[in-house]
């Protein structure tokens, strides 16, 4: 609350000084008398407040929507010219406006006259625009720098945090012993196929070794260790599983490293499944985004997860791009959208 208060006074604090203080300084720099002269101070606050409070509500707009789709961190000397010439080209049409009101309307002066005032305060506005552009976003750009390397910091802590998770899950206990046991089953049955779980096990292993410490791999490379997966689930639990993916081939498509894998590991450990209930999932792409969606049949009990996997999925994604990882629930269906990216960071 008293952060909210703060953040109100400096803005208050804004307003009510910003537009008199510039517009004293260009009163000083143009005629300085006119401090002595009270009918001029009258016209110097009035003018100062009916160009100032629509210059910085606009500028604060501006900066908000320009911000979604030209970031400063990532292109920060277009950035600045962007800002420039939305923020100037806006200042002179609100002077032509006020100018054209206050000079002609209320005034009854000549478009001659109201030009070159028009001209000269401008002018005046483009250098105080410059100065502020260049000021305030020089310390914001200073502030994001200071984030992004606190942010990177971060972000290795959530990739080891994640790559723990993930070989946890598969070198548990549990995962072992569910795994063997399927294959000593599979070297009596089929020796054929018991070499080739033996293969898709081994590659889930290269799979974390390779690329688990990358901030994002190709969506091929993801479907490869999506299919081992699943394969080795097949194998398990045969009729009670069923997983079908529908991802088409994609050039230059990214992927945070296995967050399919763990959305998968998610919907078989929360879900009863069985052959006369069978667990269906599906794996789609829509819309740039991957969809892993699961009918809904929760278990009664299940082990208590503190949501690491699907946390570090949304946090690196939060690092890497605006768009947010998107979770869908139902009575009937559970559904997870995570982002594809389009090139690597």
């Amino acid at each position: 609350m008293k952060k909210i208060h703060i953040k109100y006074c400096k803005k208050a604090t804004l307003f009510l000084l910003s537009p008199v203080t510039i517009g004293f300084l260009i009163l000083i720099m143009t005629y300085p008398k006119g401090f002595t002269q009270l009918e001029i101070l009258k016209y110097v606050i009035i003018y100062s407040y009916s160009i100032g409070i629509p210059y910085i509500l606009f500028s604060d707009f501006i900066e908000k929507k320009i911000e979604i789709r030209l970031r400063w961190l990532e292109k920060p000397v277009k950035r600045f010219f962007v800002t420039i010439a939305f923020k100037t080209g806006f200042a002179f049409v609100l002077v032509l406006l006020i100018h054209y009101f206050f000079f002609f309307r209320i005034r009854g002066e000549n478009l001659t006259d109201i030009y070159e005032k028009t001209l000269n305060a401008f002018f005046s506005a483009v250098f105080f625009v410059g100065l502020s552009i260049f000021t305030s976003n020089t310390i914001v750009f200073l502030k994001n720098w200071k984030q992004a390397a606190v942010n990177e910091e971060k972000l290795k802590r959530e990739i080891l945090n994640v790559e723990f998770e993930a070989l946890k899950n598969q070198v548990n206990p549990h995962f072992l012993f569910n795994n063997l046991t399927a294959l000593s089953s599979l070297l009596y049955k089929d020796q054929d196929k018991a070499v080739r779980f033996i293969n898709q096990l081994s590659e889930i292993y290269r799979y974390v070794l390779e690329y688990g410490k990358n901030e994002v791999v190709s969506l091929e490379t993801e479907k490869k260790l999506l299919n081992n997966f699943i394969y080795l689930y097949g194998i398990r639990y045969e009729n009670g599983l069923k997983i079908n993916i529908n991802i088409p081939e994609e050039r230059n498509k990214f992927i945070v490293p296995m967050s399919l894998q763990i959305l998968l590991e998610n919907a078989i450990k929360h879900n009863t499944l069985s052959e006369e209930q069978p667990l269906e999932i599906k794996i789609t792409l829509e819309d740039n985004y991957i969809s892993v969606w699961n009918n809904f049949q929760p278990k009664t009990s299940v082990q208590h997860s503190g949501k690491l996997g699907l946390n570090n999925i949304k946090s690196r994604y939060r690092y890497l791009t605006n768009k947010e990882v998107i979770i869908e629930k139902t009575n009937e269906h559970f559904k997870v959208k995570v982002p594809v990216l389009n090139k690597k960071p």
